[in-house]
């Protein structure tokens, strides 16, 4: 792995923390501006936005430290690396 790429990574897995522990923060209900900084309502997943995330999250969490570790993107690292446009594309809806 290139070292673009280890950066990438490691840029995805830093953004995966803040984004799982803002989203655990906001369904808890606690309000701060570092928490409410990025955030803004969806109309087309309202009610379940702060649930969809979870699991891209938590996977990222997992399956970066595991490429990291074997040096080698594989399957994982494809997968994490396509996801950035689809949460981009998510974003950008109203």
């Amino acid at each position: 792995m290139n070292k673009l790429l280890f950066y990438i990574f490691w840029i995805i897995l830093l953004f995966s923390i803040y984004h799982l522990i803002r989203d655990v923060l906001q369904i808890m209900g606690v309000h701060h501006y570092l928490i409410d900084i990025w955030h803004r309502s969806h109309l087309w997943c309202s009610p379940y936005c702060l649930y969809v995330t979870l699991v891209p999250e938590i996977f990222s969490i997992v399956a970066i430290p595991i490429l990291l570790k074997r040096n080698k993107i594989g399957v994982l690292g494809v997968m994490i690396l396509l996801s950035i446009p689809i949460w981009l594309l998510m974003s950008l809806l109203p």
